[in-house]
């Protein structure tokens, strides 16, 4: 089986930017690309392919860089439309996104569908890539890391309001990595669809919003009828990264094929204008980071309990007649 790596750059400069973004420069998905281009180059794996809404900024900006370190450049069928103001706005466009490439990808060729702040550190396992060929689709579930952050009660609660159902065992699923034949994602966007549609007439009672939401929800009901699934996080596929977060120790994800850094944005555009990706030198970056948000909470910690015993109120003294 071949793979297809794509991500989607959606421009917009009148939308809201994403909640893990702090960049103003709408085209600055293009720089994370392009790291994430000449990364997956280093690894041996294809070149990454953009699908996006603007093709002639996005070549206007790839401009900017060598030759060989362009992604392909695609664009984007679109049908969606919501209010702009809506969190995580662009990231709804992979339903186009996966809707496009189940009728325009080769039967032998699967869909891995990545986001741009990520990079790429080793190939992909060949056994895990016919694993979810055989599967029809790879996915990575991070419910652990959700459930414990939101409260499983929630997160379910969102997941069954947009399935309208209930759902046999809940999970919820990371968008930034995802492995699927053409035929299996054909199906997986049909039911996401119907639960887009629910999606947007239910946001005012969910917490949740963005792609993840919907699209958990159709992997669901999907396994609960019977799709099998291979969750690629298991296989260190993919790991997502926070500077300063001790929930995965370091030394595991140096053994991921991907590594997604979610806030960690800029780091990703400025390696992106180094000539080559350098593994040693990225993992040092990654490294100096996580060490400085870990002393930055240490200190907030400190500051925080100071602060709180200082604003304790002083025992009131004992009057003289109960002396």
């Amino acid at each position: 089986m071949e793979i297809f790596p794509c991500t989607l750059v959606y421009v917009d400069a009148d939308a809201g930017r994403s909640p893990n973004a702090a960049s103003k420069d709408p085209l600055s998905y293009v720089d994370q690309a392009v790291g994430l281009n000449r990364s997956l180059l280093r690894a041996g794996m294809p070149r990454l392919n953009i699908i996006t809404n603007t093709p002639d900024q996005i070549d206007k900006r790839l401009a900017t860089f060598a030759q060989e370190a362009h992604p392909r450049v695609h664009q984007l069928v679109m049908t969606i439309d919501l209010p702009k103001a809506t969190p995580f706005y662009a990231a709804h466009f992979k339903l186009d996104l996966m809707d496009q490439l189940a009728h325009a990808l080769p039967d032998d060729t699967l869909m891995l569908l990545l986001d741009a702040d990520m990079v790429a550190i080793r190939p992909l396992n060949d056994d895990l890539i016919t694993r979810c060929a055989d599967a029809g689709i790879g996915v990575f579930d991070i419910s652990d890391q959700v459930f414990s952050a939101y409260g499983s009660a929630s997160v379910i609660n969102d997941l069954e309001i947009v399935a309208n159902r209930r759902l046999r065992n809940p999970r919820w699923y990371g968008g930034e990595f995802m492995l699927a034949t053409p035929l299996t994602l054909s199906r997986l966007v049909s039911l996401a669809r119907e639960y887009y549609a629910r999606y947007l007439l239910e946001s005012g009672r969910l917490l949740h919003h963005g792609d993840e939401t919907f699209i958990s929800a159709a992997l669901n009901t999907l396994a609960d009828e019977g799709q099998g699934m291979v969750e690629v996080g298991a296989y260190q596929a993919i790991g997502r990264h926070w500077s300063g977060n001790c929930y995965r120790n370091l030394a595991w994800f140096r053994s991921c094929s991907f590594v997604h850094l979610p806030a960690s944005k800029a780091f990703l555009e400025r390696q992106s204008h180094q000539a080559t990706f350098v593994p040693v030198r990225f993992w040092r970056s990654v490294l100096i980071a996580h060490w400085l948000w870990r002393g930055r909470l240490a200190i907030k910690r400190l500051r925080d309990s100071l602060r709180a015993s200082t604003q304790k109120k002083p025992l009131a003294p004992t009057p003289r007649s109960a002396r």
